[in-house]
C-alpha cells in the first residue's frame, strides 16, 4: 500500500525548500499503471513506451489557477520495477520520483550534465531530510537509460 500522505509531505518539503515566495502552491500527484503512463508518454512526449514520472505545469494568471503549480504523474509499476533493480524500497523510489517531478514543475531540468547534477543535489537534499539513502546505482541506471 502506498503512503500518499508521506508523498504529500515530500512534495511540500520540495516546495518549501525551493520557493522564494511563501505563497501557497498546489500540486496534484497521480499514481497510474504502466498502460496509462505509456499512453501519456506517447501523447505528450511522443515516446511509445512508459516512463517513471511526468510533470505537467499548470496554473496561470487567473485567480482560480494562480496557486496551481501542476501535476506529477508517477507510474507505480515502473516505481516498483526500479525499486527492485536499485535495491531499495518502493517508498524510497516513490519519494525520489515525487521530488524529481516537483522539481520539474519548478523549472529544473536534467537535459544536460550540469543541470542534472544541480537537480540531483536538490533531490538528495530532500531525500536526506526524510532519511532516505539511495544507492549510487541510481545514477548509473539513469545514465544507461539516456544512452
Amino acid at each position: 500500500m502506498v503512503d500518499t500522505e508521506f508523498l504529500g509531505k515530500v512534495a511540500s518539503m520540495v516546495l518549501d525548500d525551493n520557493l522564494a515566495s511563501r505563497k501557497k502552491k498546489e500540486i496534484s500527484i497521480a499514481l497510474v499503471d504502466i498502460k496509462r503512463m505509456a499512453k501519456l508518454n506517447e501523447k505528450f512526449r511522443g515516446v511509445k513506451e512508459p516512463t517513471d514520472v511526468l510533470a505537467f505545469p499548470l496554473g496561470g494568471e487567473f485567480i482560480s489557477t494562480e496557486n496551481l503549480l501542476g501535476e506529477v504523474v508517477i507510474s507505480i509499476d515502473k516505481a516498483e520495477e526500479q525499486a527492485r533493480e536499485r535495491g531499495h524500497s518502493l517508498e524510497s523510489e516513490l519519494a525520489l520520483l515525487t521530488v524529481h517531478g516537483v522539481l520539474h514543475l519548478l523549472g529544473y531540468t536534467d537535459e544536460d550534465e550540469d543541470k542534472k547534477k544541480i537537480m540531483q543535489a536538490k533531490e538528495n537534499k530532500i531525500l536526506r531530510f526524510f532519511r532516505i539513502e539511495l544507492s549510487s546505482e541510481r545514477r548509473e541506471i539513469n545514465e544507461k537509460k539516456e544512452e
